[in-house]
C-alpha cells in the first residue's frame, strides 16, 4: 500500500496527488442532502403535513443534485412507518404533504427523507425533524397520566379516564403490556375504579430507553382505546467524555481538553468539578458553559494520571478518569478569532516531514508543507460550514484532525413589505419580498413560505433551520440539541458554542484517511432517474431463465422486456402514481408455456432507528389551544364523529363487487357476470370468451362474427395492443365480460368498428395471489398524487360574507 503512494508522489508533486485524490473522491462519492420546510412545527390529527423539499450537492449545497425521487417518511417512536411518500422532481423541486388521519395516536414523531442514493451512506445523514401531533378530534376517551418513581426502582403509573363529557370511566377491564414484553405476549389486566382510574408498576430500564412504555388497549362494547404510554425519564445518572484537542493528550505542554456530558436519556446536563492528579492535588476547576460542553487547559507531566470529580445539577456526584496521557503524538492547537485561524504544531517522538491539509465537505481548500511548527490563516479563503484541518505525513497517513466552523458572513437578509398597514375582514394582502446579502440585491433562488396565525402557531427559534441543517447537522452524526441557538449571539458568542462542538462531536461525514487513501465505497444504490420495475425469472429447476419475454401492464400502460442471460428483467421509461396495480407475466418464446417463475424485486426500505428524548410531562398539553382549535375546524368543515357501536348483524343479498363502474356497463349485446365465471375457475381467458354467442377464438385470434377485423379488447377501459395478452388475466381477477356489436358497439366510436370485448377486474383482488407462477400482481410505490392547498376564493361574495368562522391555523 505505501509503495503505491510513493510511487504516486514520485510522478507528480505531493499537492498534486492531495488533489487527484479528491478529485477521485468527487467522481467515486456523489453526496447528496435534503432539508425539509415544513409549514408548521407542531400539528393535529386530521390536518396536512405540507412540506416543500430542497435536494443539494453536498459539496457546495447547491441544487446539483442528480436523483429525480425523494422518499418522506412518518415514523413514530417505535420507529414505525405511519406513511411513507415518494415525491418526483418538478420545476419548483419537491412538494408534498401527509393527510394526518383522525384517529393518529398524540405524540412524538419523527420526519425521515432520503432519495435512494443517499442510502449507500449512513442513514445518520437523512434529514430527521421531531414533530409532536396532538388530538383532541377522537375524545370518546381521554386519560391523564401521572408517573411516579418508587424506592424499588419501579415506575408507579396512574392514569385516570373519562368519556367526551369528562364523566369517569368507571369499571372497564384494561389490558396492559410492557414494551419490553410486546413479542413475549405478557400482559397485566386492570379494572377501572369508580373515579377512572387505574394503578400499576412497571420496572424501568436505564439501559434501553426505548422499551419505557406501556401499551393500553380498553376492548369494549361501546369503546375502544389503544394507546402507547411512554414514560419520562427518571435517571438522574450521566457520562462524561473528554476529547482532547485534535485526539492525542501528550504527557508534556500545555493542552485544551473539551468535554461533553449526557444523561442516559441522550440529553445535555450542567455540571461543576477539579480536576486532580493521580496524587489527589487539584489542578483546575470545570464546569458546563452551554448545553453540556465545557473546555479547560492542563499542564501536564510525564507519568501522570488525571482524573476529574464532579457534580450534577440533580446532586449526583461522580468520578471520570481522563484519557491516558501519551509519550509520542502529534498534537494541533487551533485558535479562532478575529477572522484568523492561528495554529500551533506540536510533534513529539514524530521526525518525518509534515503537513497541513484543510479540507471542507470533500474540496482541498488549503494544503502546506510545515517549515514551522506554528502559522495563521485567514478565514477568507474558507467557505461558510464545517471545515477539517489535518496534519498528514508522506504516506497518506492522518496523524491528528481539529475541526473548526465558519459562520455564513454573507447570510440572506429576507425583507418583505404590505401594501396596507391595517386590512378588513377577508381583504387580499400582498406581500412584497426582497432578498438581499451584504446590501447587494440577489436574483434568482429557490423559496418556499408559509403563513400561519401567530396565535395559534409558536415558531421555536431554536430549532434547525435550513442554514443550520445544510452547514452543521448535515455533515455530523448524532443528536445536536438546539441546533438553531449555535447561530445566535447570546451569553456565549456563537463561535464560541461552534467550536466547543466542533471538539466534542467527533464523528463526521468526511473521513481524510479513507479519501487520500482512496478508500472509496462502492455504491450498492443507484443513483434513482426514473421508475423502473425489475426482479428475476428461474426455470422450473430454479436456474436462471435467459430470453424470456416478459409483460407488465397496468390500467393505462403496457410495457415488455426480456431477461438477460443471469435471468435479470428491468422495466423502464415508465411513470406510475401511488396504488398502480401491474400484473406481471413471464412468458419463454414457445407461446403457452408456464414453465417459468416470475420473482418481482419487493420495494425495500432502510431501517429506522431513530433518536426520541423522552417526552417531558407538561408536553401533553403542548399548545392545547392550537389542538382545540384544529378539532373545532375538523368538525366544521366537514369532519364526523366517530361513534363505536355495539355489535350487530347485517343481513343482505350479496351485490357484486365491482363498484366502480364503466360508462358502458351493462349495454352490451351479451355478458357473464363473476357468479358464471365461477364455473370457468382454472381455464384461460380466451377459453371463457370463445363460450360467448358469436365470438371466435383460433389460438390466440379473436374474431367477432360478421366483422371484418380484429375486436377492440379493452380491460378497465384500457386497450390492448393484442389479444394475446388476455393471457396475463386470471379468471379469478374477473368481474365480469361484455360484448358489444353492431350498433351497440358504436358508442365506442371508431374503437367499435369490428366491436368490443370489454373486461372489468374486480377491485381490490388480493396482491400476490396468482396461482401461476410465471403471473404475478404488484403494488409498487409510485409517485404522490398531487392535493392543492385550499385557499378561499374570497372574490366571491358568498364565501366572503360567509359568517363562519375561519379557523385555518396554516394561512398560504
Amino acid at each position: 500500500s505505501h509503495s503505491l503512494y510513493s510511487a504516486d508522489i514520485k510522478q507528480a508533486s505531493y499537492k498534486d496527488w492531495i488533489t487527484s485524490q479528491f478529485s477521485k473522491y468527487q467522481r467515486n462519492t456523489i453526496e447528496e442532502k435534503v432539508y425539509l420546510h415544513t409549514d408548521k412545527p407542531y400539528y393535529s390529527a386530521g390536518e396536512n403535513i405540507w412540506f416543500k423539499a430542497y435536494l443539494v450537492n453536498a459539496v457546495d449545497n447547491t441544487p446539483t443534485a442528480y436523483s429525480k425521487y425523494l422518499y418522506v417518511e412518518l415514523l413514530n417512536r417505535l420507529d414505525s412507518v405511519v406513511y411513507r411518500v415518494k415525491l418526483k422532481k418538478d420545476s419548483t423541486g419537491f412538494n408534498g404533504y401527509f393527510k394526518l388521519k383522525p384517529e393518529i395516536a398524540a405524540g412524538d414523531y419523527n420526519i425521515r427523507a432520503y432519495t435512494h442514493w443517499m442510502q449507500n451512506n449512513s442513514t445518520d445523514f437523512f434529514f430527521n425533524k421531531k414533530i409532536y401531533i396532538g388530538n383532541r378530534i377522537d375524545n370518546s376517551v381521554n386519560s391523564k397520566s401521572t408517573f411516579t418513581l418508587r424506592n424499588d426502582g419501579k415506575v408507579e403509573v396512574k392514569m385516570k379516564f373519562t368519556d367526551e363529557s369528562f364523566q369517569p370511566l368507571a369499571g372497564k377491564r384494561f389490558q396492559i403490556t410492557l414494551g419490553n414484553n410486546q413479542k413475549s405476549g405478557k400482559k397485566l389486566m386492570q379494572t377501572s375504579t369508580p373515579d377512572g382510574s387505574i394503578v400499576f408498576a412497571v420496572p424501568y430500564d436505564t439501559v434501553d430507553i426505548k422499551s419505557n412504555f406501556v401499551s393500553i388497549n380498553l376492548s369494549d362494547a361501546s369503546l375502544k382505546y389503544n394507546s402507547n404510554v411512554f414514560l419520562p425519564d427518571f435517571s438522574k445518572n450521566f457520562d462524561l467524555q473528554f476529547f482532547p484537542e485534535s485526539g492525542t493528550l501528550l504527557d508534556e505542554g500545555l493542552q485544551n481538553i473539551a468535554f461533553k456530558v449526557i444523561g442516559l436519556n441522550g440529553l445535555s446536563l450542567k455540571v461543576s468539578g477539579k480536576v486532580y492528579s493521580s496524587k489527589g492535588e487539584e489542578i483546575t476547576d470545570i464546569q458546563t458553559v452551554y448545553n453540556g460542553l465545557g473546555k479547560f487547559s492542563l499542564v501536564t507531566t510525564p507519568g501522570e494520571k488525571y482524573y476529574a470529580i464532579v457534580k450534577s445539577e440533580n446532586g449526583i456526584e461522580k468520578r471520570f478518569e481522563l484519557p491516558t496521557t501519551q509519550s509520542a503524538g502529534v498534537v494541533l492547537h487551533m485558535l479562532y478569532s478575529k477572522n484568523r485561524i492561528a495554529y500551533e504544531l506540536i510533534s513529539k517522538s514524530y521526525s518525518g516531514k509534515l503537513n497541513l491539509l484543510i479540507h471542507s465537505r470533500g474540496n482541498p481548500i488549503l494544503h502546506v508543507s510545515l517549515k514551522n511548527n506554528f502559522g495563521i490563516i485567514n478565514d477568507s479563503i474558507f467557505d461558510a460550514g464545517i471545515s477539517i484541518m489535518s496534519i498528514v505525513d508522506t504516506m497518506g497517513n492522518t496523524l491528528c484532525e481539529r475541526l473548526f466552523f465558519k459562520l455564513p458572513n454573507n447570510s440572506p437578509i429576507v425583507n418583505f413589505s404590505t401594501d396596507k398597514d391595517h386590512y378588513s375582514k377577508r381583504e387580499e394582502v400582498n406581500l412584497n419580498f426582497n432578498i438581499s446579502a451584504l446590501s447587494k440585491p440577489q436574483s434568482g433562488g429557490s423559496y418556499s413560505v408559509s403563513i400561519t396565525d401567530n396565535y395559534f402557531v409558536k415558531l421555536d427559534s431554536l430549532s434547525d433551520n435550513i442554514v443550520s441543517y445544510l452547514l452543521l447537522n448535515s455533515d455530523l452524526k448524532g443528536h445536536i440539541e438546539n441546533p438553531g441557538a449555535y447561530f445566535k449571539n447570546e451569553k456565549i458568542s456563537a463561535l464560541q458554542k461552534l467550536d466547543l462542538l466542533m471538539m466534542t462531536q467527533g464523528w463526521r461525514r468526511y473521513n481524510t484517511s479513507d479519501i487520500l487513501k482512496g478508500n472509496f465505497k462502492k455504491p450498492e444504490y443507484y443513483l434513482e432517474l426514473g421508475q423502473t420495475l425489475s426482479g428475476k425469472v428461474l426455470n422450473l429447476i430454479g436456474k436462471p431463465a435467459k430470453k424470456c419475454n416478459i409483460y407488465a401492464l397496468s390500467s393505462n400502460s403496457y410495457k415488455s422486456t426480456v431477461t438477460d442471460s443471469l435471468g435479470n428483467y428491468i422495466i423502464d421509461g415508465i411513470e406510475f402514481q401511488d396504488s398502480t396495480s401491474f400484473m406481471l407475466k413471464a412468458q419463454k418464446n414457445r407461446k403457452g408455456l408456464t414453465d417459468v417463475e416470475i420473482i418481482p424485486d419487493p420495494d425495500v426500505f432502510p431501517r429506522a432507528n431513530t433518536y426520541f428524548p423522552p417526552p417531558l410531562p407538561e408536553k401533553q398539553e403542548q399548545a392545547i389551544e392550537y389542538f382545540m382549535q384544529s378539532k373545532n375546524k375538523y368538525y366544521m368543515e366537514g369532519g364526523m364523529r366517530v361513534y363505536n357501536l355495539k355489535e350487530l348483524t347485517v343481513t343482505a343479498d350479496k351485490k357484486d363487487v365491482n363498484t366502480e363502474t364503466e360508462f358502458y356497463s351493462g349495454m352490451g349485446d351479451s355478458q357473464i357476470t363473476s357468479k358464471e365465471l365461477d364455473r370457468y375457475q382454472g381455464m384461460s381467458i380466451l377459453t371463457v370468451i370463445s363460450t360467448m354467442a358469436g365470438i371466435s377464438v383460433f389460438g390466440d385470434r379473436v374474431s367477432i362474427r360478421g366483422a371484418s377485423g380484429s375486436p377492440t379488447i379493452l380491460v378497465d377501459g384500457f386497450q390492448l395492443t393484442d389479444s394475446s395478452e388476455l393471457g396475463m388475466i386470471m379468471v379469478s381477477d374477473v368481474e365480469n365480460i361484455e360484448v358489444f356489436k353492431g350498433a351497440n358497439a358504436s358508442i365506442f366510436g371508431m374503437q367499435g368498428g369490428n366491436g368490443v370485448i370489454a373486461i372489468s377486474l374486480k377491485r381490490g383482488a388480493a396482491i400476490g395471489s396468482s396461482p401461476q407462477i410465471s403471473i404475478a400482481s404488484i403494488k409498487p410505490l409510485g409517485i404522490q398524487k398531487p392535493e392543492v392547498f385550499y385557499v378561499p376564493k374570497y372574490e366571491v361574495d358568498s364565501i366572503k360574507n360567509d359568517t363562519k368562522q375561519d379557523l385555518r391555523t396554516t394561512i398560504y
